[in-house]
């Protein structure tokens, strides 16, 4: 199944829910009331609004996304990936001597649907990554460079501001 399709079904069996909890908040003998129906309505509503603004137009706000990795700094990421040696595999935009060609380059990592082919390309999947690649892919040529979550999520947010591909 389509991941659209996927989200489509989604969208409708939580309409079907929505409807089916105002049905069910309607006490014997009051009918359908008005309130029933404005209730129903608004939680449609909603979940037109998550649809349309969420994950379902394939185009995720990347720029949001670091935003949310909490307590993390973009600015910060450069610095760090120096400190970690990541450009000796990887070619990293603005990253000062960072063209390595052992590991892909990471310029638009956040058009990519996967971190390194095995997770899903996610803050949270990313920050784990950079972690401990090798619990996630165990024959990995990334070895761990002893990242804290905390250098994590500044790296991850500072990948997701990239451009390019």
């Amino acid at each position: 199944m389509s991941r659209r399709r996927t989200y489509v079904v989604a969208t409708v069996l939580v309409a079907l829910s929505c409807a089916a909890m105002a049905w069910a908040a309607v006490r014997p003998g009051d009918g359908i009331g008005h309130r029933t129906w404005v209730a129903a309505g608004d939680a449609l509503r909603h979940v037109g609004d998550w649809y349309r603004s969420g994950p379902a137009d394939r185009q995720p706000d990347w720029d949001a996304a670091s935003l949310a990795l909490h307590g993390a700094d973009a600015s910060r990421g450069p610095d760090l990936m120096i400190a970690h040696g990541c450009g000796s595999c990887h070619v990293i935009p603005g990253v000062s001597g960072a063209r390595g060609t052992v590991g892909p380059s990471l310029a638009g990592l956040r058009h990519r649907s996967y971190v390194a082919g095995v997770l899903p390309n996610d803050p949270g999947s990313l920050v784990r990554w950079l972690m401990n690649p090798t619990v996630h892919a165990p024959q990995t040529a990334m070895p761990d460079l002893g990242v804290t979550e905390a250098e994590a999520r500044d790296m991850a947010a500072y990948l997701y501001t990239l451009r390019g591909g």
